[in-house]
This record gives structure tokens, sequence and C-alpha cells, in this order.
């Protein structure tokens, strides 16, 4: 192999498998009927909701997707939590 295949071969297999990523999103999206706006309009109802209960919760930083399983879809809330001046000290 010449120097040129090895530096462009990860490139064209990260890309592949952001691309196979990409199309199950768009496949589970579909599955589920559930359209961008919607996405969006369901991510900031939670965020509202969350951030109402939990004031350690910034609502912008709340991130929400579908990924595909093998056996079912699964809607994912990551939602990070912010830690109080004497926790991080310790």
């Amino acid at each position: 192999m010449s120097f040129f295949d090895n530096l462009f071969r990860g490139r064209r297999e990260r890309s592949a498998q952001v691309a196979k990523e990409r199309l199950l999103t768009v496949l589970v999206n579909d599955r589920v009927k559930l359209t961008p706006e919607m996405m969006d309009q369901l991510k900031a109802e939670l965020s509202a909701v969350i951030a109402k209960y939990v004031p350690s919760v910034e609502p912008g930083e709340i991130e929400v997707s579908l990924e595909r399983a093998e056996l079912s879809d699964h809607l994912r809330a990551d939602i990070p939590l912010r830690r109080s001046r004497s926790e991080s000290s310790s």
C-alpha cells in the first residue's frame, strides 16, 4: 500500500460509518413518524419539564435522540446535571 492509500483509507471508513449512522437515524425517525419539527418540540417540552423539577439542569444542554437497537427503537435523553460548587471542590 502506498502512503496515500494509508492516509485516505481511514477517512473513507469513517465517512461510511457516519453515513450508516445517519441512514439508521432517518429510518428510525420514519418508523416512529417523528418529524424534525416534532423532535424539536419534544426536546423543548422535555427540557422545560425537567428544568422545572431539577434545578441543576441547563435546558439548552439536553440532547434528545432516537436510536435503533436490535429488538426495538429507543428515545434517549442525555441530561447533564451541574454540580454545586461544594461538590466540585471536594
